[in-house]
């Protein structure tokens, strides 16, 4: 055998990622034999979680925006650096474009970098920075500065953030996913990574009852088109401002209903309007996770583009963390998504989608996350509805 035919057969589909599977599945468990009497323990309530303040968000967790925001006294905080480099790779299927590509797996990877520091006690600053596409491409999705003007209650946001629509924006960075793709509502609705520029007042207010009342209210640019892939990048192409957020109500701790809404201009000409609308819940208890999202959106368009049309969809999503007490499981996870999007109600273009996923993930220790998924699609124009992926996290 040559060595070329060597090279190739090892590049065949299917041998790669297994290939990958196992080095990653290697250097986790030396990893964790460095450390022979570490314990594991439940992941719930990860590194962000300080004793005394409870973050505001769920992805305040990951980031540990939390250790950055607790000092009382200024110069106290030094910088925070914190980010993941995931790789995922298809097993079996094709894919879209919230996948994995089979056929360029060098690039099917992320890194993303988080820098957050207490600038003094009521200024904080926290950016995020993706790299992706073989490190060929750098998105800055947030820049932001937060003043607490009444502590967790009212606090003003300024510069680029995630625009407050929906809760699947919390739980899109690999870590917090609990499966390998996202839902197809916030992929072909609304912007895969929404972020906007502008200034946001957010907070939660406690209520009586043990109750708790969550809001956002963000003023930004807004879209440059009706496309999923239309998204502002620093200059605002009109001089209308989109305006929008969500409103939460914590029913008793660990449930929590919501709504949002947001609408503004996107043409050049301040003539059409894009609006979204949204209710969501989430249920937490012990280990198990269970939520849901519905999301509409009206989009203004002129006759010779076809008109105005609607689009909607939703997921629905249940998990279950099994902690172990091992010094190589950390937990086994299990998990179940159904969801289903229509890109435009008036029409029957083929374009509408359901989907069931299947998920198993597997995490050693608190720096490394293996996920293993499986869907089947019902979507008109696409040959192979079953599919599977592979992904492997490492995070600090």
């Amino acid at each position: 055998m040559t060595a070329a035919s060597f090279v190739s057969r090892f590049r065949s589909p299917g041998i790669e990622p297994f290939i990958i599977f196992v080095f990653a599945l290697w250097c986790v468990t030396c990893y964790a034999g460095d450390k022979p009497d570490a314990i594991a323990v439940p992941v719930r309530g990860t590194e962000g979680e300080t004793e005394g303040k409870e973050p505001l968000f769920p992805e305040d967790y990951f980031f540990d925006i939390t250790s950055v925001q607790a000092g009382h006294e200024e110069d106290q905080k030094p910088f925070q650096f914190h980010g993941f480099f995931e790789v995922s790779s298809p097993i079996h299927g094709s894919d879209d474009e919230s996948q994995q590509s089979s056929s360029q797996f060098l690039k099917d990877n992320e890194l993303t970098l988080w820098l957050g520091k207490q600038i003094s006690r009521k200024l904080s600053f926290s950016s995020e920075i993706e790299i992706k596409d073989g490190f060929e491409t750098y998105d800055l999705e947030r820049c932001e500065f937060d003043y607490d003007i009444i502590g967790n209650m009212l606090i003003f946001r300024l510069g680029k953030f995630k625009y407050p629509v929906g809760i699947e924006r919390f739980a899109e960075a690999a870590p917090l996913n609990k499966l390998i793709d996202r839902p197809f509502p916030s992929i072909r609705i609304i912007p895969g990574t929404y972020s906007d520029i502008g200034g946001m007042l957010h907070g939660a207010i406690p209520l009586p009852h043990d109750t708790k009342l969550k809001y956002e209210l963000a003023l930004s640019n807004g879209l440059a088109g009706p496309d999923h892939e239309d998204v502002q990048q620093l200059w605002d192409n009109n001089r209308n401002k989109a305006i929008g957020g969500r409103l939460g109500f914590e029913i008793f701790p660990g449930l929590e209903i919501g709504s949002s809404y947001s609408r503004g201009k996107y043409d050049k000409d301040n003539r059409l309007s894009i609006d979204f609308l949204g209710a969501d819940i989430q249920f937490k208890k012990g280990n198990l996770e269970v939520c849901g999202e519905y999301i509409t959106s009206h989009v203004e368009q002129d006759s010779v583009d076809g008109g105005d049309y609607n689009r909607d969809g939703y997921y629905f999503q249940v998990s279950y963390q099994y902690p172990f007490h091992l010094n190589y499981i950390k937990y086994l996870e299990g998990v179940f998504r159904f969801d289903s999007v229509d890109p435009n109600r008036n029409i029957t273009d083929g374009n509408e989608a359901d989907r069931i996923a299947i998920g198993i993930n597997y995490s050693p220790s608190e720096h490394f996350i293996l996920k293993l998924e499986y869907e089947i699609e019902n979507e008109p124009g696409e040959e192979i509805h079953g599919k599977s992926f592979i992904q492997a996290i490492f995070r600090w």
